[in-house]
């Protein structure tokens, strides 16, 4: 920040890098799950305050557990093994094609889905009007794959047009549930797509069909709504399409950079939407190597050069990080505004 620049809030400093003009620092922000206490509103609420008023981060994304969005489904979920934090299917709806066509619409006014609006609501509340806040949204055909794993490939193989009628009406839930987000003072959303992965195993014509087709309804619908001026799609998995970045309606691109790449350097130069990437979910950080994370943000930043970067995880960084990792990291950059 030069000597005539006065700081900026986190929302100027947000929004004036996603529209690439200048900002008085780059911006950064860090997220796990809260395993357990995610379970309930007030867990999830305090948890997330917490984190940001301990991290200070530029921007909220806020981690209800993974499965949130197929519960209202009749899915039942558990702990997943490892250091994730999230959730894994315990039991599904869905035991053969024919069953997509027999769920039912997941209200935001309802279940589980209102009550990640209320956790929309209060984190806002709590936090001001000055911070961005983004919900976690994911894709209909990811939500899909929520419900029945590894199995969907197979329904899609012998049954594409069963499939169909699920990811309609996951669209239109999507879209619905971002709308009530948004109403609760979202700022925007973190739209995850996680079965964009090649290896994930959907030929680029069936991605085109089950994923993309209904991913820039859902992205449209929400983009089309001035509330919403914050929209990261995230890559997830090896082998992204990273593409898609270029095809979807959003504001920002989040992708496992330093795992499988583009590395950031190289993603500058295949999309114009702001970078949000740097920070490794399984290097430095979940090592407990400050200096190593550390370099890992001046290396992101580098990297990025003139184009707009706002420095974060490449995805979910494990719960068990160490507080004394991160923090290192809020100092650099309060200390690069200086």
């Amino acid at each position: 920040m030069t000597s005539n620049q006065s700081a900026m809030t986190k929302k100027e400093r947000v929004r004036a890098t996603l529209a690439g003009t200048s900002a008085d620092r780059v911006p950064f922000t860090l997220w796990h799950h809260f395993p357990e206490t995610d379970r309930t509103v007030e867990g999830l609420v305090n948890a997330t305050v917490d984190f940001h008023q301990k991290f200070d981060v530029d921007l909220i994304k806020l981690m209800p557990t993974g499965m949130y969005s197929v519960l209202d489904y009749g899915a039942t979920i558990e702990l997943a093994p490892g250091d994730s934090g999230t959730t894994q299917l315990k039991t599904t709806p869905i035991s053969s094609p024919s069953d997509w066509a027999k769920l039912t619409s997941a209200s935001p006014s309802e279940g589980i889905l209102a009550e990640q609006v209320e956790v929309v609501r209060q984190v806002r509340e709590k936090v001001g009007p000055d911070v961005p806040v983004l919900q976690t949204i994911f894709s209909p055909v990811s939500m899909a794959h929520k419900l029945v794993g590894s199995a969907l490939n197979d329904h899609l193989s012998t049954d594409e047009d069963a499939v169909h009628p699920a990811l309609e009406l996951f669209t239109g839930d999507v879209i619905a549930f971002g709308r009530a987000c948004l109403d609760a003072g979202a700022d925007g959303f973190f739209f995850a797509t996680q079965q964009a992965s090649r290896d994930a195993g959907l030929s680029d014509e069936l991605y085109a069909r089950v994923g993309s087709a209904y991913d820039i309804r859902v992205l449209q619908a929400l983009k089309e709504d001035e509330r919403n001026w914050c929209t990261m799609l995230h890559l997830h998995g090896t082998n992204a399409r990273f593409e898609l970045a270029n095809e979807y309606p959003i504001h920002a691109v989040n992708w496992h950079d330093r795992e499988s790449g583009p590395p950031i350097k190289d993603a500058a130069n295949l999309t114009q939407r702001t970078l949000v990437a740097g920070i490794d979910r399984i290097g430095p950080a979940a090592s407990g190597d400050i200096d190593g994370l550390i370099n890992e943000v001046k290396d992101a930043i580098a990297q990025a050069g003139e184009h707009p970067i706002i420095v974060a995880p490449s995805c979910v960084l494990p719960y068990t990080v160490q507080e004394s990792t991160l923090r290192p990291v809020r100092d650099w950059f309060q200390s690069a505004g200086a």
